[in-house]
């Protein structure tokens, strides 16, 4: 069963939207590292989450999924100083959302309320993925086999999933 935010966002996209999943590749991992690497010398005090199924090694879309932590008060000075290295972002609400191509791989970088609910249930379901094999392994089958998928089938069977594994710890 899905929140009923999980609802709202993916009501946002188009029924015929697909997502072609991909084996995991490493390289992804290094231009990510390489992303952080550059934002940690320009924001040294905020904390940032590399996340989703390239930061966990596994199958997915191989988009680079990365998280910054900050306050929405503090939104406008942090805003200006991702945008010199990233450009104008693509969303601006709860959170401010990049996204860019980085040597072949898509990007997804946000500027993200550290103390929002749906960030601590992410970071928390990235916890426990990488901490427990079998939970990984299990989470991968979902997204297998590789190939085209409908982007609110796949959304939906990972949102189901995330739960089930908050329920249980």
């Amino acid at each position: 069963m899905l929140k009923e935010s999980q609802e709202k966002h993916l009501a946002n996209f188009p029924d015929d939207l697909t997502i072609i999943v991909k084996p995991f590749d490493p390289r992804a991992r290094e231009i990510a590292h390489e992303i952080i690497d550059n934002l940690e010398k320009v924001l040294p005090d905020l904390m940032i989450h590399f996340g989703g199924a390239v930061a966990l090694g596994i199958a997915g879309q191989n988009d680079i999924d990365i998280n910054i932590l900050s306050s929405p008060e503090e939104y406008t000075k942090y805003s200006p100083i991702i945008e010199k290295l990233y450009g104008e972002p693509k969303k601006r609400g709860t959170s401010i959302k990049w996204e860019f191509m980085k040597d072949g791989f898509g990007v997804d970088l946000f500027l993200t309320d550290k103390n929002s609910q749906n960030l601590k249930d992410q970071i928390r379901v990235f916890e426990l993925l990488s901490e427990n094999k079998a939970l990984r392994d299990e989470y991968e089958q979902i997204k297998l086999p590789l190939g085209q998928k409908n982007f609110k089938d796949y959304a939906r069977k990972k949102y189901e999933f995330f739960n089930k594994i908050l329920e249980n710890k």
